[in-house]
């Protein structure tokens, strides 16, 4: 292993690969890959198990998985929505056994009222038979009027397809509803849609403790999130419909959530309708944060590269890591945060279950209700890497430890490189 260069190993928040010169890389939102045939930078392909959607590519998305254990069934599901201050979302959600289309809707429907009372306002059809590309399913229009001239307005088709269930929920503004765009995000949906790629990623370990996670597909990485913790603002659906603005969630919770900013808090917080569950999660602490960065072709170790070192080359390696870390906390003091570094252990250098490298660096922080464990973890793979922080309360260790022990092993790579 070649020796570190003290000058040159450090880079912005993060520690690189060493390099011969100081590189900073600049943060960027992803970007898209244009389809052939289709007019370059307007749509992008979400490519999720044997689902396959084209949406706008300026849209925002997420793929998750939910294992209902009381019923041993498994819940996929793509979001989609537009970014700008225009009403657009999408959702298709399937499960992996055969129920009546128009009960699926149904469920559906109720689940909504239940959680979000705008819901109850819809107006809504009768349900209706139609083809769907070819496939025999339901379809349910419903709208809502706000104004004379500001409609609410879109529908639901569910169908049956090898042993699984699927249902659509498309909607928007009536500049939306109806559109070219529209129509166009609706034919584009196709089933069984083969992904050698994406079947290499599902054979991956995740946890033994898969069923009490919730799985969250990025576009670049994976990992799986203990049910306890939601997505910050994920438990709005109104997030996916009427209050997602350019900075996503920011109407909401002044929060921006971006792939490459997404925060984990515990389950309940965003539940603004019912405040008892609200003040009981409030007066808990848990986080999980994670960063994405990416990078130059060979900035970063490989995803399973095998780290060796002297003992002198990790005493300074460690070394950095501290000091690094000492830095950020008296920039912290700078902005008369009254947060103290306790301690900071020495890094640890592993792979996970799946062989992705990692550096974890773990210190223990002051906090407002008392001392706060932080783990970080950096993840690397050839031109990009994650940073995975965890941190939790100590006094509430038993709440978040052995479930946040296991995240780790569930992060893996889309690509590895």
């Amino acid at each position: 292993m070649k020796m570190i260069n003290n000058q040159n190993y450090m880079m912005g928040n993060y520690i690189k690969r060493p390099s011969n010169q100081i590189i900073f890389i600049l943060f960027c939102f992803f970007t898209s890959s244009p389809l052939l045939g289709i007019c370059q930078n307007q749509w992008q392909t979400i490519k999720y198990k044997d689902i396959t959607v084209q949406i706008p590519s300026n849209w925002g998305n997420k793929n998750t998985i939910y294992y209902h254990e009381d019923i041993n069934v498994t819940e996929h599901k793509i979001s989609a929505w537009g970014k700008d201050k225009v009403i657009k979302s999408l959702v298709i959600q399937w499960i992996d056994t055969e129920v009546e289309s128009n009960q699926y809707i149904e469920a559906m429907i109720e689940s909504q009222h239940e959680r979000f009372p705008i819901f109850k306002n819809l107006k809504y059809d009768d349900i209706a038979n139609v083809d769907f590309y070819g496939l025999e399913a339901k379809n349910l229009h419903f709208h809502l009027d706000f104004t004379k001239d500001n409609r609410f307005e879109g529908e639901y088709i569910a169908f049956t397809h090898n042993e699984h269930t699927y249902v659509v929920l498309i909607s928007g503004d009536n500049g939306f509803y109806k559109s070219d765009e529209y129509n166009h995000i609706l034919k584009s949906i196709r089933h069984n849609f083969p992904e050698t790629a994406q079947q290499n990623v599902n054979n991956k370990q995740t946890s033994l403790a898969e069923y009490n996670f919730t799985r969250y597909e990025l576009k670049n990485y994976s990992l799986s999130i203990p049910k306890t913790m939601e997505l910050r603002g994920e438990n709005s659906l109104m997030s996916l419909i009427a209050e997602v603005t350019a900075d996503k969630l920011e109407t909401i919770k002044k929060v921006k959530i971006v792939d490459s900013d997404v925060v984990f808090q515990p389950q309940g917080i965003d539940d603004d309708k019912n405040f008892d569950t609200q003040k009981k999660a409030l007066a808990l602490y848990s986080r999980v944060l994670i960063s994405y960065h990416k990078g130059k072709k060979d900035e970063f170790f490989r995803w399973n590269e095998n780290l060796s070192y002297t003992k002198q080359e990790y005493n300074e390696l460690n070394k950095m890591y501290k000091d690094h870390l000492l830095a950020e906390y008296n920039k912290v003091k700078d902005m008369e945060v009254s947060f103290n570094l306790v301690s900071v252990s020495d890094i640890k250098i592993a792979k996970n279950i799946n062989k992705v490298v990692y550096i974890e660096q773990q210190h223990e922080r002051s906090g407002l209700n008392g001392n706060i464990k932080v783990i970080n973890y950096y993840l690397h793979n050839n031109d990009e890497m994650v940073k995975l922080t965890l941190s939790y309360r100590i006094s509430e260790s038993n709440l978040w430890k052995k479930d946040f022990d296991k995240i780790i092993d569930t992060f893996s790579f889309t690509t590895n490189k």
